[in-house]
């Protein structure tokens, strides 16, 4: 692996880092800020603006065509660290002319009979005014200058990289691609036993008869720290999490968490420790201290690699594992990190030292393909081992997103071979390298997502005992608790994942810094849309960032849907309303954010708004009339999702407001699809709005001999008794008519939503029904007349 990668993982390791330590700590507090001068330390005085010409002039002259990737990489680092500094100074300089300016505001305009000491103090000043600004404005050339040198590096870079991933050398399938590094040029030999000289002399300074003891003692420290001092801590840190910390969620992940950094930290020091002792002991030459390094560097990578594996799987506690996998494929994929760090140990042990000999083109090609090879099948027998217990055991895959991810990596890792044994050693170089490292990043973002979601649900959430003091110390109702909960661990979540998701992608050679600042910097421009000049590179762009703000929509949707929203006031049809408002809003800034990638200027667009004019004018005149009222419908929301309404002889429960029709499901479970302007031009009758009650409504018509009384009071009795029929407004009887087939006695009662009617109206006509039938009640059956006619009768006889 390149130095470049390793620097990334240590300066995207540490935003991550920074994000999951400093949110919880907003959450539980704000600091005022100090008021103390004593606190306001002044700057440090940065180089000079000579100096930082000589630096940049420096870095011009290494750079070359001809210079190596790591090489570049440094000199753009350099570069940026100018400009940096430059930076610095102009902020410098510019406080310096202001201080100036208010010295020269206090002297005043030159009056004609001034003192001397005056006239000779305002020149003095306007003199280093002036000088000033001069320095600031040459500061400023300097300062662009370096900006532009740092994306000319960036440049040549990325062409040195297009030309080497395309380039096609020997396969591993060749001789020649292991002859390469079985025997090296005669260059590289003689560099590599130069290193070694340096290597060996250094070992013989370290080893003298006066400081072998000392260098010993410093290699059994070391060994100790790393062998017994991680188990000392790891159990110290496992007892102290499970004394202080509640059962449940966050004891698993912190748990996860110290056994990670228990590994990562242990091995540190004690590489620390060694390094300290060769240092202290032996004479170092540049190309050993170079070396020494970026040993230290790629065993604390690979040391993080398996802590994560170790965090990931817990293997001594299944119980306390954070991701759900079965206990079946965590045994059998368990010794894969092992392997993967053993492996990028040794071959990228050869890496490092191919970078400080500055070995040939060919023998750096073919070491970084058989570290493709080596990571590649790493993970190939890691995902066959996989599959084939998977199989065994009768396992289901894994649900969700999680499930698809052995699918992609296995698409990865069979073109990384495809491209490998083709002959493309740097594409496959360069394919494996970047799913490392996205194994990486994710992995690591997976831990402190979860860790922080554990830590804002046991320290804020009013479900939870720290969270309920908390809520009582502060007066907070468990409400409101429960919102700002919510609220933070999703705002801490998304900028653990957006970080995560920038450091993964990050292009080659670029720093998050930077790459966040190019997000800021999103260019809506004002570019013709005739001259555009769009490339392969930005249409693949566009596509992924709208597949990614697609996803990222959704979720949204979801987490609104289904976990901030609930913990509010408002009713389901408000909180369906805001999500879908909150969905189109996305929708729009998505679509701004893909033609800002596609540099199409948001501003020369008219041709696009005329053509969409006469295409309104003509044809889409009905589809924007229903979207302009789907609109109006989520906002001034006269109708709302759950509203049982009636319409042009549709009448049923709203289900979904979309952009251009509304659904209703009616009562048989069949869905009506209601285009949005007709809920504004035509009368509607909403059922349920503003919590209207139902009213169960049964007219009897009885025999004229009837007790009515009794009647009245078997009616009452039946509607009093029923669960679904509300106290007040009270149940009622009413006398409707007396007519010449019965008595017409009509009883009404009200429930709580007219959806329950039809269910109470029934349950009541079988209660009373039945109690008539015990009583021998009969209703009223209607009179029928019979009409005889003469040629009737006649009939009759003769028949």
């Amino acid at each position: 692996m390149q130095p470049a990668l390793l620097n990334r993982f240590f300066a995207g390791l540490l935003v991550l880092m920074s994000l999951s330590v400093s949110l919880p700590a907003l959450a539980q507090s704000t600091p005022a800020p100090s008021a103390d001068p004593s606190a306001l330390q002044a700057p440090d005085e940065g180089p000079t603006l000579d100096q930082l010409n000589d630096q940049l002039d420096q870095i011009r002259q290494k750079v070359s065509g001809s210079a190596k990737d790591d090489l570049l990489s440094d000199l753009r680092q350099a570069a940026l660290l100018v400009q940096k500094q430059a930076d610095a100074l102009i902020d410098r300089q510019a406080a310096s002319i202001e201080h100036l300016s208010d010295q020269l505001n206090i002297l005043g305009p030159v009056q004609p009979d001034e003192p001397q000491a005056i006239s000779s103090q305002r020149k003095t000043l306007t003199t280093q005014k002036n000088a000033l600004v001069d320095d600031e404005r040459k500061t400023n050339t300097l300062s662009q200058s370096a900006r532009d040198l740092a994306s000319q590096i960036f440049s040549l870079r990325r062409s040195l990289f297009d030309s080497q991933i395309t380039t096609r050398s020997a396969s591993p399938l060749s001789s020649v691609f292991w002859s390469t590094m079985i025997r090296p040029t005669d260059d590289d030999l003689g560099r590599l036993h130069g290193l070694l000289s340096d290597i060996e002399s250094a070992a013989n300074t370290a080893l003298a008869p006066g400081k072998r003891l000392f260098f010993f003692c410093v290699v059994l420290g070391a060994v100790l720290i790393w062998v017994a001092g991680r188990r000392l801590l790891e159990h110290l840190l496992i007892w102290l999490m499970i004394r202080w910390l509640p059962e449940g969620r966050l004891r698993r992940s912190a748990l996860a968490l110290t056994v990670g950094l228990t590994t990562v930290l242990t091995i540190g020091a004690a590489t620390s420790l060694l390094r300290w002792g060769i240092d202290t002991n032996a004479v170092l030459s540049a190309d050993v201290f170079n070396l020494l390094n970026q040993m230290q560097t790629l065993i604390i990578f690979c040391s993080f690699i398996l802590a994560l594996g170790r965090a990931l799987l817990m293997l001594s506690h299944s119980s306390w594992r954070l991701p759900p996998i079965p206990d079946q494929i965590a045994e059998a994929i368990g010794h894969f990190p092992i392997l993967l760090a053993l492996a990028l140990m040794i071959i990228g042990t050869q890496e490092r030292i191919n970078s400080v000999i500055a070995s040939t083109l060919a023998l750096t090609v073919a070491v970084n393909g058989l570290t493709a090879l080596a990571v590649s099948l790493v993970f190939f027998f890691a995902l066959l081992r996989y599959r084939r217990t998977r199989r065994r055991h009768g396992l289901d895959r894994l649900p969700g997103f999680a499930g698809l991810i052995p699918f992609v990596v296995a698409v990865w890792v069979g073109f990384s071979l495809l491209a490998l044994l083709s002959g493309y050693l740097t594409l496959a170089y360069f394919l494996t390298v970047k799913l490392l490292w996205i194994s990486v990043v994710s992995a690591t973002g997976y831990l402190l997502i979860a860790c922080f979601g554990d830590i804002c649900e046991t320290l804020l959430s009013p479900k939870q005992p720290g969270g309920e003091a908390l809520g009582a110390a502060l007066g907070l109702s468990p409400h409101h608790q429960a919102q700002a909960s919510t609220v933070l661990a999703g705002i801490g979540r998304t900028l653990l994942l957006f970080t995560a998701i920038v450091l993964a992608f990050m292009p080659s050679g670029s720093s998050p810094g930077e790459l966040l600042e190019g997000f800021t910097q999103l260019d809506f421009g004002s570019k013709p849309l005739g001259g555009l000049s769009i490339a392969p590179s930005d249409i693949l762009l566009a596509v992924a960032v709208l597949i990614v703000g697609m996803l990222a929509i959704r979720v949204l949707k979801e987490w609104l849907g289904e976990r901030l929203l609930p913990e509010t006031n408002m009713d389901a049809g408000m909180r369906a309303s805001l999500v879908t408002l909150v969905g189109y809003i996305g929708v729009v800034l998505l679509a701004i954010v893909v033609m800002s990638t596609l540099h199409v200027s948001l501003t020369n667009l008219t041709w696009v708004v005329s053509a969409l004019s006469v295409g309104i004018g003509f044809g889409l005149q009905a589809i924007v009339q229903n979207f302009i009222s789907g609109l109006i419908l989520l906002t001034e929301r006269p109708v709302k999702v759950g509203d049982w309404v009636s319409l042009a002889g549709v009448e049923g429960d709203i289900r979904r407001i979309n952009v251009r029709a509304t659904e209703i499901q009616m009562s048989d479970r069949s869905t009506v699809i209601v285009p949005n302007s007709q809920f504004i031009t035509q009368n509607v009758r909403n059922v349920t709005m503003g919590n209207a009650l139902g009213v169960v409504g049964i007219t009897l018509t009885l025999p004229l001999d009837t007790d009515v009384l009794q009647i009245r009071d078997l009616l009452l009795q039946a509607f009093t008794e029923h669960e679904a029929i509300l106290e007040t407004p009270a149940p009622s009887v009413s006398f409707k008519d007396l007519t010449t087939t019965g008595v017409i006695i009509s009883v009404s009662g009200y429930v709580n939503s007219p959806r329950s009617v039809g269910g109470a109206r029934s349950d009541l006509l079988f209660t009373v029904l039945g109690r008539l039938r015990e009583l021998g009640i009969a209703l009223s059956s209607p009179q029928s007349m019979v009409l005889v006619t003469e040629s009737a009768e006649k009939v009759a006889p003769e028949t």
